[in-house]
């Protein structure tokens, strides 16, 4: 609302809206948000540099781009804008990028964790590291802000003695340290190993015992791995060596 009036138009409708436009306080109004400056325009080419590194940051983190792009894009952006006084000021390389996101991530988290208060599903999968093997752990949680189900990070403990009970606990832990449990989680989704879906002591039993209603996905990812490779295995023909002649047909 340009004037910040309130006026009714129960009475003549479009008609009322009109007399309002023509109205003496609502053209000084008018003319004054037109010849007021923006916010932006207060603030100093620094502020807008930082405010681009910022926004690269949160780009490269969005993207799963290699932080070392950075030390590549600082360079490429001055050239590409030479006529720009924010680029000339951009300088976000690998280790101010990574710091950035590092001090950004607490802040979508606790908005992550925030939208956990309504029900979630948990996602969850151990990494094979000869040294620390990490365990991600996701969620997938409904975002208010975008009208949709997204999938967000939750943590990453590190379990290097990678059995149910260890993987359970990991799990347990990055919950409560949120101050989160299992009373809200619909839906549990994981790899189809022992360790996780095994019917006495697997990670799923183990969450069961305390969520009894606990509904158990799988994982859909390898889920559609093994039906590609199931159907495959009926073609009358080499898919593989399909690919590769579609390749040089169009490549030779």
């Amino acid at each position: 609302m340009i004037c910040s009036t309130d006026f009714s138009i129960s009475h003549g409708g479009k008609n009322d809206v009109t007399k309002h436009v023509t109205r003496k306080h609502h053209q000084e109004m008018a003319r004054a948000g037109t010849s007021s400056q923006s916010l932006v325009s207060f603030c100093t080419p620094q502020q807008r540099a930082i405010e681009a590194e910022a926004r690269w940051a949160i780009f490269t983190a969005k993207h799963n781009i290699a932080f070392l792009t950075s030390d590549h894009a600082t360079k490429l952006f001055c050239k590409m804008f030479p006529d720009s006084v924010i680029a000339k000021k951009f300088a976000c390389g690998r280790t101010k990028t990574t710091a950035i996101v590092k001090a950004l991530a607490p802040h979508f988290l606790e908005k992550t964790v925030k939208n956990m208060s309504c029900p979630f599903s948990l996602l969850m999968d151990e990494s094979n590291d000869k040294t620390d093997k990490s365990c991600i752990i996701l969620t997938r949680v409904f975002d208010p802000d975008l009208c949709d189900v997204r999938t967000r990070f939750l943590d990453m403990p590190v379990v290097n003695i990678g059995n149910a009970r260890n993987l359970f606990e990991a799990l347990k832990s990055s919950l409560s340290k949120q101050g989160l449990d299992f009373s809200k989680t619909v839906a549990f989704m994981s790899d189809t190993t022992n360790v996780m879906k095994g019917a006495r002591s697997g990670v799923q039993k183990l969450i069961k015992n305390e969520h009894p209603n606990l509904y158990d996905v799988g994982c859909i990812c390898h889920l559609a791995d093994l039906t590609v490779k199931a159907g495959m295995c009926t073609l009358p023909l080499d898919i593989d060596q399909l690919f590769v002649d579609i390749f040089f047909f169009f490549f030779p």
